[in-house]
């Protein structure tokens, strides 16, 4: 406040004492007022976030999982615009996203969705995605896959049962050779001309093991499991949030050079994961379509079940 006082030039002592106007006078008592204010109003606004501005600032990886799930479960994630929304995935520990995940899948042990699937198989893409119903068991692994018209492999149905062969599913393939069942190899020839995956890595806790292999694998090289960058996209009419991890390596070291979810902020699972490889060729897309918790009963598992052409 010195400079209030110090350079002013110094004033008869009848001007001192000749009284402001009412307006003057008021004036500058707020000036005054207000400058000696300056200090303690600094200190009692509120501090600008240094992150983001948003629900998870300031909230560790356990808590901002169980917000994420919450604001999912109401809609309330889905319906901030794009600005705010992208503000909420970025301001996420870097382990928070798994945690979440893991923490819903526990929630579907058992369950019956639709997906479609392309892969590159021996260098080349298949342009026509194979479409598939699915009911899974999570513990022990047991599963049902049909392919459904309008994909590749239309017709054909495989059972898998760990309980009954690990190492073996029972299936017959579509069209006029549908009438024949055997049982398959799960690494075997036949399984390996269909997909780069196994029949056991159907499912939505397969998605979450890969990025939780992924994640350790980064955790040990002294580097960051958060996504390299979040963007908002639109998949099949779909306002999703795509994550991105740009690796260090591809496979076998991590699961791929490049992976990527989507996530539609309505459903608790992810609705896209694609995978590139170290020469930026796409090797994976799966869409998850719809899924339907279920309770299922031993019919479900069983090749003698009626719905079933085996």
């Amino acid at each position: 406040m010195k400079a209030l006082y110090s350079h002013a030039p110094s004033a008869p002592v009848s001007a001192l004492r000749k009284p402001l106007p009412l307006s003057r006078n008021f004036a500058a008592a707020a000036a005054f007022a207000f400058a000696m204010a300056l200090p303690a109003l600094a200190q009692a606004q509120p501090q600008a976030s240094a992150g983001s501005g948003t629900a998870f600032d300031g909230l560790g990886a356990q808590q901002q999982a169980a917000l994420l799930s919450k604001q999912i479960a109401s809609g309330e994630l889905a319906k901030l615009p794009d600005e705010q929304l992208l503000a909420a995935i970025n301001a996420l520990q870097p382990e928070a996203a798994l945690l979440w995940a893991k923490a819903e899948m526990n929630r579907y042990p058992e369950y019956e969705y639709w997906m479609s699937r392309q892969e590159r198989l021996n260098g080349q893409w298949q342009e026509q995605p194979a479409r598939m119903l699915i009911r899974y068991r999570h513990a022990p692994r047991q599963l049902y896959a049909k392919w459904l018209p309008g994909g590749s492999q239309a017709g054909q149905e495989i059972i898998y049962d760990e309980t009954q062969r690990k190492d073996e599913m029972y299936g017959h393939l579509g069209g006029m050779l549908g009438f024949t069942s055997m049982w398959i190899a799960l690494d075997g020839t036949i399984a390996r001309a269909q997909s780069n995956h196994t029949v056991r890595d159907l499912g939505f806790q397969y998605v979450v093991s890969m990025l939780d292999r992924d994640a350790r694998s980064l955790r040990a090289a002294g580097l960051t499991e958060k996504f390299t960058r979040a963007e908002i996209v639109q998949e099949q009419g779909t306002r999703m949030v795509a994550l991105t991890w740009d690796l260090p390596a591809g496979a076998p070291r991590y699961y791929a050079k490049r992976v990527q979810l989507m996530l539609d902020l309505k459903n608790p699972w992810p609705r896209v994961e694609a995978a590139w490889d170290a020469e930026g060729n796409m090797v994976e897309k799966i869409v998850f379509e719809k899924a339907v918790r279920k309770t299922f009963d031993a019919s479900a598992f069983d090749a003698k079940n009626s719905d079933y052409k085996f």
